[in-house]
């Protein structure tokens, strides 16, 4: 069986959903990372990720990957050029109707596999609205990939490159991209930031990373060789997840990592 959705043909699709595939559909951004990282950070991570954990988990249970949403919820990166937006309203409502296509046409399991922290909580809200509030026969998981992994990620040594990650645009993500695609990576434009992020956990400031000038930690100690790790770390917990959660998919639920 083929694993990207993309690639499929309609009959392919259909024999995919008839055998009770996990999806994955990966959501994310295209916005800012400072001055020395490309827009589609975010998306290339969740991208990788999920295709790399999806085949690897493909060897024990039927897998597809759904095209990335690209576009995710941004408006506190707007002050830097490039960034693009969905609000949480219209947000919510496109991951809603994909799933509902994906749910009409058989699929009962899908991860909303997220590599943006703006999404986290409208994923929450996706998954609390098809299967609470409309009540859809679906299985909806919905988890970043640093949460899925963030044991494995520490073991790897995320912590040698970042105080806390995910972050953004500093030394985790900086890692990442490097390992990924180091040619997008200008490690000369480099900076600290301006001030400091509010440390509470989901705090939401006006202006924070503005004032912050983009970036969330020091991206000075980046390495391409720790990012080679935390990306291994990554597809394989959540390789080891998409396993798990197939074989635990009973009634229409939703679940958080």
């Amino acid at each position: 069986m083929k694993l990207l959705l993309e690639e499929m043909t309609r009959d392919e699709a259909r024999a995919a959903f008839d055998a009770g595939a996990t999806v994955v559909l990966p959501t994310a951004s295209i916005e800012q990372h400072g001055p020395h990282l490309p827009l589609v950070v975010d998306t290339l991570a969740a991208t990788h990720i999920a295709r790399e954990a999806a085949a690897r988990a493909a060897a024990q249970v039927p897998v597809v990957v759904a095209p990335a949403v690209q576009y995710g919820v941004s408006h506190h990166h707007l002050p830097f050029a490039g960034t693009m937006s969905l609000t949480s309203t219209l947000y919510v409502q496109v991951v809603c109707e994909l799933l509902r296509c994906l749910h009409r046409h058989g699929a009962r399991r899908v991860l909303l596999l997220n590599g943006h922290g703006g999404n986290e909580h409208p994923n929450g809200t996706v998954a609390q609205t098809l299967v609470h509030e409309e009540g859809l026969d679906m299985v909806i998981a919905h988890a970043s990939y640093w949460i899925i992994a963030s044991e494995a990620l520490v073991a790897a040594g995320a912590h040698d490159v970042a105080p806390r990650f995910p972050g953004h645009a500093g030394g985790f993500e900086t890692s990442v991209t490097l390992a990924l695609r180091p040619d997008l990576v200008k490690l000369d434009a480099r900076r600290a930031p301006l001030s400091a992020l509010n440390p509470t956990a989901h705090a939401v400031e006006p202006r924070a990373f503005a004032r912050a000038g983009g970036t969330s930690d020091d991206a000075s100690g980046a390495d391409a060789k720790i990012g080679r790790r935390l990306v291994e770390a990554a597809v394989g917990a959540v390789a080891d997840y998409l396993v798990t959660f197939h074989g635990a998919a009973g009634p229409a639920r939703t679940v958080a990592a």
